[in-house]
Formats: C-alpha cells, structure tokens, sequence
C-alpha cells in the first residue's frame, strides 16, 4: 500500500514539505484544520515554527490558506471506506508517516470535526512487530487500569491494525515529579541483580539474534562488577515528552510498541533524559552521559547506561537504523 490508500476525501496539507512530508492533514475548514494539527508535534524549533504559522493560518484565516498554501484534493480510499462501514460514521483521515517507514497512524474525526480515535497501521514486517507489541502491552496494562484498552484491532486485507482512544490533551516535557509519578504505575514486586534480571538476560540474547555477539563481554562486566538490585517493572521502552499527554488534570503515556513486560528500573527516566538530551538540547557523547546522570542519581549509573546504550543499539539494529551515535556514546563513556 501507498499514500493514496489511506486518505479519505479531503483537502491535505503535506509537512513540512509535500515531497518529504511528515504528515498529510486535513485542512478543508478551521475546526478540522485544528483537530488535524494535533497529529503535527515536531522537536526541532524550525519545525515547530512551520507549525505554529500554518496551523494560525488554517485555523484563522482557512479560505485563504488553501489558496496560498499548495494543499491537494483526495479521493476516499478502500481503508477508509471499510472505517466508515466498520464504525458506522463517515470519517475524516489525517495522516502521520513514521519517520521510520514501518507505519502510518491516522487520525480520524467526523466531518463535524469530533476526533473518533487514531489507527496504526502496519507497512512492513518491523511495523507488524511494533503492532502487536502494543497491542499486548495495552492489554496487559488495562487489566492493571494503567492505561485505557484499545477500541478495536481488526484486519484489512490480511493485515492487523489498532484503532486506539482518542487522547485529546497537552504533549511536551513535564516536571520530574510527575516523571516519577507515571513510572511508578509501571513497578512490579520483584526484584533481581542484573547477572539474574530478566531484562538483561533478554538484552544478552537479542544481541546474539542481532550479530551483535561483541556486546556480549561488556555485559557480563557490568553485571559481574555490580551489587546493587534493581526491580522488575513494566517497561515503557519509549518513554519520552512526545510520548506524554496531559488530558485535562491527569497525565499519561502512550505508544507502546517498544514495551517490555519484564523492563527494568530505570531505563524508562534514562530514555526520558536521553532523547530530552539528544534531540531537544543537542548534547552529545560524555556532555549527554553527565546529563543524564545529574538527572538520574542512581548508585550504578555507569552500569544502567552501558546497558541502556547497549539495548539502544540493538533497537536501532532491528529496526535496520544506524547507530553510529550510539557506539560513539559508548566509547565516550568507557573511556
């Protein structure tokens, strides 16, 4: 499948360009213009000035934005004509193409501009892992009433995809305090040494299923040269600002497709300071490490970030995305 088998029929906008676009919303007046911006929350500060701009001047000024802005008419595809016989309601898709090319999300609303949820649907093999790793996590963790269970997981055309509540609320950093409050949702009673977690001990053989076998020494160091335990949770796995909402008063997370049913402490908040690091404020190899270890305060940090690098690069390995970043990370700190 391609784009046009997912659009419905509306006026898009492609951003941040129509050639490499990030997403394609529907623009055909103010209120479904605003509801489709939510889809649109980028990092770069470029970008979020591209946002801010385009998203007044559709949500303000809309007639006059379609003429100034090269937004294209869409025919209803065969997706979203089987949404609408499945819901039975006429849908509105705007569309979000993962920066990793493994899915699409769509966000679909009512022509009265009433966001109905967002689908996930797969475009490759490592899309389809990513799918029904969510899909466990959720119910697994709506059981615990964590999180809120999906709205439907059907198929088209052979394959799965998840329609999923409609989080209407704030998305951005927030307070550590409330860092700390979400993750403790997450804890679970046991606790191990890391020679005996289950989560290293996953780490230990996704490296041999990656022909990353190299590893395999340095982790049996750390985990040798550290006394400390550390407990079982249910880890996130990519638990980061872009990845919080807040609805209202209450704050949660969301997208789990990298979850892990038997995580371990601390991964989770290093992952929140590593891509805040990264990606928002442009540190890099022993400047990012420190930073993340200021934030952090664990006794054995240098071992939790050896193996968070280490499970960094084996996600990158298996979602076939380099990781030159993260070798280099790793022999800044070992230096």
């Amino acid at each position: 499948m391609n784009a046009t088998d997912y659009f419905s029929a509306n006026s898009y906008l492609f951003l941040p360009t129509a050639n490499n676009p990030r997403v394609a919303l529907a623009v055909d007046n103010a209120e479904m213009a605003k509801n489709a911006f939510k889809l649109y929350n980028p990092f770069s500060s470029k970008a979020q000035m591209l946002k801010k701009v385009s998203a007044t001047a559709f949500t303000h000024f809309n007639e006059v934005a379609k003429h100034v802005w090269n937004v294209q008419q869409k025919e209803k595809s065969g997706f979203v004509t089987y949404l609408e016989e499945k819901l039975k309601t006429p849908l509105v898709a705007s569309l979000y193409f993962a920066t990793i090319h493994d899915k699409i999300v769509l966000q679909l609303q009512t022509p009265q501009a009433q966001i109905v949820g967002y689908v996930k649907y797969p475009l490759n093999e490592v899309g389809l892992q990513h799918l029904k790793n969510e899909k466990r996590a959720i119910e697994i963790l709506s059981k615990k009433q964590i999180v809120s269970e999906y709205f439907l997981y059907d198929e088209f055309e052979g394959t799965p995809f998840l329609l999923l509540e409609a989080l209407d609320g704030d998305i951005g950093e927030v307070e550590r305090s409330i860092v700390d409050d979400i993750l403790s949702k997450f804890k679970r009673e046991a606790t191990f040494k890391l020679l005996e977690h289950p989560r290293v001990n996953g780490i230990k053989k996704s490296l041999e299923c990656n022909g990353l076998s190299k590893y395999l020494s340095l982790v049996e160091k750390v985990c040798k040269d550290s006394t400390a335990e550390y407990g079982l949770v249910y880890e996130h796995g990519d638990f980061t600002p872009w990845n919080i909402v807040k609805v209202e008063d209450k704050y949660t997370s969301f997208d789990f497709e990298h979850f892990v049913e038997e995580g371990i402490e601390y991964f989770d908040l290093i992952k929140y300071y590593y891509q805040t690091g990264k990606l928002l404020e442009k540190k890099s190899g022993e400047e990012l490490l420190n930073y993340i270890s200021e934030q952090v305060e664990a006794k054995e940090i240098k071992a939790l970030l050896t193996l968070f690098v280490i499970k960094e690069i084996i996600r990158n390995k298996e979602e076939n995305e380099p990781y030159d970043f993260e070798e280099k990370m790793l022999s800044s700190f070992r230096t």
